[in-house]
């Protein structure tokens, strides 16, 4: 533990919570150039202020005296809506993960994740590429069910956002643990389950072409043509093209109800089989045109028949795994805590994690499961 005050731990806590320089001064009583000299290190706050901190931003006091751990290197984040997400919130999602990757990190101690098994000679074509994924991971050449639980089987973290706000969606990052390459999904509060499906497909794209893209350097267009291209992936991963083609055969493939019909064979929207049908050359500019404005004329751009047939799908894998630890290896949440190596509060751990409310709190390691906690 560090005897001296680490100003970058007040710059990660005061991005958890979403907070600005400005915002934190005023809450604390003092200038926005002494938190500023805080968080480079220039001076250290006094004990009141320290006080009032750790009262704002919710971290243990302990927090801000330790070393920082250079074990786990953060990729670029590949956020699905940038346009919709501020910069104050994208900060505080990757500070966010950057503290599960840490989490995730301490479960690995007790239980071994499956390793992301994806490799390829060549990412240009993203036909291929698509293909590539279905041949490695034995998908067969028919419709996924469930594209998400393929992934948490096959080595990909997925959560959910870490707070209710509709204005999140989907975004994606590769963390290094030493020379293993762990890929992070953190999908929105979609409860759309052929959305989510294609939400998935979209962030694989970026985990599978991480690094070819430099987003820091790239103009709203470049980025939106990235988008583009993940799209295309995502479509062409849930609905193979050599099955989908006969489909298409069909007389009726200008009328939008078929691709209703379709939806739930290959479970995704039906817009976005009428978009891939166009890719694939099965209908022309026209035609899309017409069965789209069918959508429009219908009221199903935001919600389409058969929408909640199917609940929207919960991440399961580092759930699990921590109730694993507590249940099966008798690990009490105390001491879960201790092996962390950084201080958190255990109710940041339980948000991040997705665990109710008070679970690390339950220690009595003899108490039956259902009586433990939910």
């Amino acid at each position: 533990m560090k005897s001296s005050f680490n100003g970058a731990r007040l710059k990660v806590a005061r991005q958890y919570n979403t907070l600005t320089i400005g915002e934190v001064a005023e809450r604390i009583g003092v200038s926005t150039q002494a938190v500023s000299q805080f968080e480079n290190n220039k001076s250290e706050p006094k004990t009141e202020n320290l006080f009032q901190i750790v009262n704002l931003l919710g971290f243990p006091k302990e927090f801000y005296f330790e070393e920082d751990k250079a074990d786990i290197k953060v990729g670029a984040t590949y956020f699905r809506s940038m346009a919709s997400t501020s910069k104050k919130v994208q900060k505080s999602q990757i500070e966010k993960v950057k503290l599960l990757g840490t989490i995730y990190s301490c479960i690995g101690k007790f239980i071994d994740f499956p390793k992301f098994n994806l490799g390829f000679s060549s990412i240009s074509d993203l036909e291929n590429l698509a293909q590539e994924v279905r041949e490695q991971w034995e998908l067969g050449d028919g419709p996924i069910p469930n594209i998400i639980d393929v992934m948490e089987r096959n080595g990909v973290i997925i959560s959910s956002t870490f707070e209710e706000n509709d204005k999140i969606d989907a975004y994606s990052q590769v963390w290094m643990m030493g020379r293993e390459a762990v890929p992070l999904v953190v999908l929105g509060h979609e409860k759309n389950f052929f959305r989510q499906q294609f939400n998935a497909a979209h962030e694989l794209g970026h985990i599978i072409t991480d690094g070819v893209y430099d987003i820091e350097e790239m103009s709203k267009l470049d980025y939106r043509n990235m988008e583009n291209q993940m799209n295309y992936f995502a479509g062409a991963l849930l609905i193979p093209k050599k099955k989908y083609l006969n489909d298409l055969c069909s007389r009726r493939r200008t009328d939008y109800q078929f691709y209703l019909e379709l939806k739930r064979k290959y479970r995704v929207s039906a817009a976005a089989l009428v978009v891939r049908a166009n890719q694939l050359g099965a209908i022309n500019a026209n035609q899309y045109q017409y069965i789209m404005k069918q959508r429009s004329i219908k009221g199903y751009i935001k919600e389409e028949p058969y929408d909640k047939e199917i609940a929207a799908f919960k991440p399961r894998y580092l759930k699990q795994a921590m109730k694993m630890i507590i249940h099966e290896n008798k690990i009490s949440g105390d001491e879960f805590m201790d092996e962390l190596g950084i201080s958190l509060s255990k109710s940041m751990v339980e948000k991040l994690l997705g665990l109710d409310e008070g679970y690390l709190g339950c220690n009595d390691k003899e108490a039956p499961i259902a009586l433990f906690c939910n």
